[in-house]
């Protein structure tokens, strides 16, 4: 927060000493302070909803019914403030001022009445109006492109000049009030509290913030009304536009048909329609160039004015520059307190997070001994139980020689395969024991068959 602060100070610093492009839409007459010193005071931009107005800080002047209200200020030199602006308002205005004032004398705008939304909307309408106005014939026939250009430079220059605006505002605020306190106690200077200044010019910002914000959304709905605006313009001119080149091209070839005939007279008049039409696109691009260079004289003499009210105006430079200074130095110094006491935080943090690490590490060395301890009996019950486990693996060993010596010795029973097979080897024997009985037994059956077949046959 304090780096954005610090941002627009910086801004205000470089808008004193440098000299901005200021349009004619927001100049106003100047207002001499004290008799001497005298500054580019603009009107005061509106905002383009009315409840940015009322939460500006009041150190900020406002216009009220065509008067500059201006807090912090004594009622004299409010009084010697009103007379001189009366006197400046009195003066002849230039040729810029003049166009200005005729632009503006439909809505009944004084000199330093404030501008509203409306107004600031309306102002590229305007100025296109202002240069079309000479001759509607001509400028009707003006581009979209060339609207959308000469609109988008216009309202570059409407935000550049509201942005100087606001510069100017505050910083004619703080030298009218430090003047004001100057003269009414030339002993007392008293500097504001820094956190008051500080709580000021968040105001200030969040005031700012908040009408960025609300013009930024408007922008986008004026730009699109303006261009469908310079579209149905548009399209109304052509269809004008070539209705009255049918007539004339009907009422050529009418007047011509008698002498030169029906086609003859077509030509004719189509050569004829042809150049004018080039001429009114050269009229219509030399017309552009008119506006664009209008504009940018206006920027011009805008800036050579701005320039010769500096150059008259050497003690409020070197004021405004020595403020400025002041305020720099100022701010340095703030910025090295709050360093020295972001050092000292950051040290006592340091300092309590080097209690906590070095807490820490003692309990994690104890823990880590204990862990040791753990580990050697561990280790010891480890080392008894692996002595334990060889000589059971050495018993196993003995015992399975004796198993096997044992089963060496029993022969035929010791091996189970051996004896499965003898036993299946006997089984085959008494199976082929039984079939030779059978065979034998059948054997003796036919013999006698065949013995007793025989003996009735000899007989």
């Amino acid at each position: 927060m304090d780096a954005e602060v610090e941002h627009i100070e910086n801004d205000v610093e470089n808008d004193i000493r440098t000299p901005t492009v200021l349009p004619n839409e927001v100049e106003n007459p100047s207002i001499t302070v004290s008799g001497n010193d005298e500054e580019d005071v603009p009107a005061e931009v509106g905002s383009s909803d009315q409840e940015g107005n009322a939460e500006l800080p009041e150190e900020l002047p406002r216009e009220k019914d065509g008067d500059i209200e201006l807090h912090g200020v004594s009622s004299t030199t409010r009084e010697n403030i009103e007379v001189k602006v009366s006197e400046v308002n009195e003066q002849p205005h230039t040729r810029e001022e003049a166009v200005d004032s005729e632009i503006s004398s439909g809505e009944d705008r004084g000199p330093h009445r404030p501008e509203t939304p409306q107004t600031k909307t309306t102002t590229p309408a305007l100025v296109v109006e202002e240069a079309s106005g000479a001759d509607p014939a001509d400028g009707d026939h003006i581009g979209h492109g060339d609207y959308t250009r000469l609109h988008q430079e216009l309202w570059d220059e409407r935000g550049r000049a509201l942005q100087r605006s606001i510069r100017l505002q505050a910083t004619l605020t703080e030298y009218l009030r430090r003047s004001a306190e100057e003269a009414a106690r030339p002993e007392k200077v008293q500097e504001a509290e820094p956190l008051q200044e500080y709580e000021t010019c968040m105001s200030v910002l969040t005031a700012l913030r908040r009408r960025l914000d609300t013009e930024l959304d408007t922008v986008p709905r004026q730009a699109e009304l303006l261009r469908s605006e310079a579209q149905e313009q548009l399209a109304k001119v052509e269809n004008e536009w070539r209705a009255l080149t049918e007539l004339k091209r009907d009422v050529a070839v009418a007047a011509l048909s008698r002498s030169l005939g029906k086609h003859g007279a077509q030509e004719k008049a189509a050569a004829a329609l042809a150049a004018e039409q080039l001429r009114q696109d050269r009229l219509i691009k030399a017309r552009t160039g008119l506006i664009l260079l209008r504009a940018r004289t206006d920027r011009l003499e805008a800036e050579l004015r701005e320039a010769d009210q500096r150059d008259r105006d050497p003690l409020r430079l070197w004021f405004t520059e020595l403020q400025a200074a002041r305020l720099k130095q100022k701010r340095h110094v703030e910025k090295q307190s709050e360093e020295s006491l972001k050092l000292q935080k950051k040290i006592s943090s340091d300092l309590e997070l080097l209690s906590n690490v070095k807490e820490k590490l003692y309990w994690s060395q104890a823990e880590v001994q204990a862990k040791r301890q753990q580990l050697a009996d561990v280790e010891a019950a480890v080392a008894t139980k692996r002595d334990l486990l060889t000589r059971t693996k050495q018993a196993r060993d003995s015992l399975h020689r004796d198993n096997q010596r044992l089963k060496e010795g029993r022969g035929l029973l010791g091996n189970r395969v051996l004896l499965q097979d003898f036993e299946d080897a006997v089984d085959a024997v008494d199976h082929l024991e039984e079939q030779l009985q059978n065979l034998k037994s059948r054997r003796a059956e036919i013999v006698f068959s065949g013995g007793r077949s025989k003996n009735p046959e000899t007989n």
